[in-house]
């Protein structure tokens, strides 16, 4: 299994779909189908019950092509509060969380989960709880690896 903390994230595994490679003294690894993995990991993040964090935040900024100062512009904020939450490495405010979520989710609608607007408007207060995310590489791409548990 191969820890994906290029991406941003330190709880994104795979379990395949990956070439080790050496660059200089650095191992890295060569991502079958980066966009679509970086998609799916979107996805899950946008659907998961809880408050997203700073570097939750920042994955789906890139996921969408965005600046600090366009997403600040989308979600009615100055740049400077982007670059505050996601340096300070804590959970979003929940009007950023939510309307982060949205964003993506309306850029992808056919794709999102049709019960997040569901769990996004409950006035449940979940813990930040991210847990590790699996993700396996097929012939047909990858998907999400539900059973897997990280070394």
């Amino acid at each position: 299994m191969f820890q994906y903390i290029d991406c941003g994230l330190s709880n994104v595994w795979l379990t395949n779909g990956y070439k080790h490679k050496e660059t200089g003294t650095r191992t890295s690894a060569d991502i079958n189908d980066k966009a679509d993995l970086h998609h799916l990991i979107a996805l899950r993040l946008i659907n998961r019950r809880g408050p997203l964090i700073s570097a939750e935040m920042r994955f789906l900024r890139h996921a969408m092509n965005l600046s600090r100062q366009s997403l600040g512009d989308e979600l009615g904020v100055d740049k400077a509060f982007i670059t505050h939450w996601e340096r300070n490495n804590r959970r979003l405010p929940r009007y950023a969380d939510v309307n982060l979520r949205i964003l993506y989710a309306a850029a992808r609608l056919t794709e999102c989960d049709n019960q997040l607007s569901v769990h996004l408007l409950a006035d449940g207060d979940y813990p930040s709880s991210p847990g590790p995310m699996m993700f396996t590489w097929s012939d047909a791409g990858w998907r999400h690896a539900p059973c897997a548990t990280p070394p």
